[in-house]
């Protein structure tokens, strides 16, 4: 693992504890989002469900479910990520890591919209991921779906160091801004 990558995931683990009003602030995220035309016209989302210091994707989740949306969410299984669709919120069960997840994996790799985790994203679609690689394999063997990242502005970054196998998001949203990655 590269050391520049594992000293940054500890720093701005660290900041991102310290921002405030994440919940108003993840919410502020999610209407950026949902004003996206590909909000409007996607069928079939991938999402990630957020940890307590992550951007809250609840709100994805939520308003998914009731636009009748498909909604799927990462599973660890076997060392790779599968995902599982979710009905609600009771269909998330705690595992891998201490993160909810659905227990059944389903077969299905089309999405319209696939939301990535991060620690943090720069401005050219870059994410300093959790360090398992578990995104960037299924990101590299997806060819359809918009990516998007969610961040705080605190952790949008002007670049972050990545690797010939880091893979880019296609869009960034931040409380304060939308970014279209070239």
């Amino acid at each position: 693992m590269n050391l520049d990558k594992k000293m940054l995931r500890i720093e701005l683990r660290e900041k991102r504890k310290k921002i405030e009003n994440k919940e108003e602030r993840s919410h502020q995220i999610f209407h950026n989002l949902e004003r996206l035309l590909i909000w409007k016209e996607a069928k079939i989302i991938n999402t990630y469900v957020s940890l307590e210091e992550e951007v809250d994707t609840k709100f994805i989740i939520y308003h998914g479910l009731i636009e009748r949306k498909r909604i799927f969410c990462p599973i660890i299984y076997k060392e790779e990520l599968k995902f599982g669709e979710i009905f609600s919120f009771n269909d998330l069960k705690k595992g891998t890591f201490g993160i909810l997840q659905p227990e059944i994996p389903t077969e299905i790799d089309v999405f319209d919209l696939i939301i990535v985790p991060g620690i943090a994203f720069d401005k050219k679609g870059y994410r300093l991921g959790y360090g398992k690689g578990y995104y960037d394999k299924f990101l590299s063997r997806t060819k359809k779906g918009i990516k998007i990242g969610l961040i705080f502005d605190d952790l949008l970054l002007e670049e972050l160091p990545h690797e010939d196998h880091d893979q880019k998001v296609d869009i960034i949203i931040t409380e304060n801004k939308v970014i279209e990655i070239k």
